[in-house]
């Protein structure tokens, strides 16, 4: 999971949609709503409210305090790491941040496929279930006041995909939406693909890095130029420095081009 407040995300498309959860924690175990504006705030479009404590995360991953001056009380309610206060270079320091810790989360994310078969669109259901477990400190570090503190690391319990009463298992317990999506996509190969951003032709993920989910970037604007890549070096040359906006995995817009013409940056998705 990468941690990176600075990123900007121009946004285009905002909808919004309610996914049905359950939370679970030391003082908690309740199904919630995660509200899902999919993007129409830059850098938290997933958030939620349980015992009176509302919560903002980028990721299923990474919630944080919606309101920092919360923190007090939140904390006898729930496992909050604090960090922050430190600087990168010369004087300057980062806010403070409170993020959600030791918890376990499943949630359904509906998200259209296309049935091969019957030749027809249909909505399925993205079933993810994990637990932010203590770190074992060989992972993310962080600091507080300089010193250093450490992220929990998700352990995945179920990454799957129900449509018309089948189920198809990602094998591989990854946090990414990239790795996960891909396999599941190989694997239901002869009867369904997603349609979705991570399935267009005109999306694709930055050559800098990547988050494990929602950070796609949408090049809809720029068509002719995404037909045109088929490689990191061609990326660079054709899209890198255009306008481009946000986007989920998961969803998908009037635009979507299945991604059967050229490669991109990521290269073909499997079962496509």
């Amino acid at each position: 999971m990468k941690r990176n407040r600075n990123r900007k995300r121009l946004i285009k498309n905002k909808t919004m949609k309610q996914l049905k959860a359950h939370f679970k924690d030391k003082n908690h175990d309740t199904d919630i709503i995660i509200n899902n504006t999919e993007g129409e705030y830059a850098d938290s479009p997933l958030s939620f409210e349980i015992d009176g404590i509302s919560f903002l995360g980028s990721a299923f991953f990474d919630f944080e305090l919606a309101d920092p001056s919360c923190y007090e009380s939140a904390k006898s309610k729930f496992n909050i790491l604090k960090w922050g206060n430190f600087s990168f270079f010369g004087d300057h320091k980062t806010p403070y941040t409170y993020t959600l810790q030791r918890f376990e989360l499943s949630v359904e994310i509906p998200i259209l496929a296309f049935d091969k078969k019957e030749e027809k669109q249909t909505e399925g259901i993205l079933n993810l279930h994990f637990e932010l477990k203590e770190s074992d400190k060989k992972g993310s570090i962080c600091y507080c006041d300089n010193e250093r503190v450490y992220f929990d690391k998700p352990e995945i319990y179920d990454f799957s995909f129900c449509v018309d009463d089948k189920k198809y298992i990602c094998e591989n317990k990854t946090a990414f939406f990239e790795t996960a999506l891909n396999e599941l996509s190989e694997k239901m190969a002869n009867d369904y693909y997603f349609m979705s951003c991570f399935t267009c032709q005109y999306s694709d993920y930055s050559p800098y890095g990547q988050d494990d989910f929602g950070c796609m970037l949408c090049y809809k604007d720029y068509k002719e130029d995404c037909l045109k890549v088929n490689s990191k070096a061609e990326y660079f040359e054709h899209l890198d420095g255009k306008k481009c906006f946000a986007c989920q995995e998961t969803f998908i817009c009037p635009e979507f081009c299945l991604r059967t013409i050229s490669e991109g940056y990521r290269g073909r998705v499997k079962g496509i």
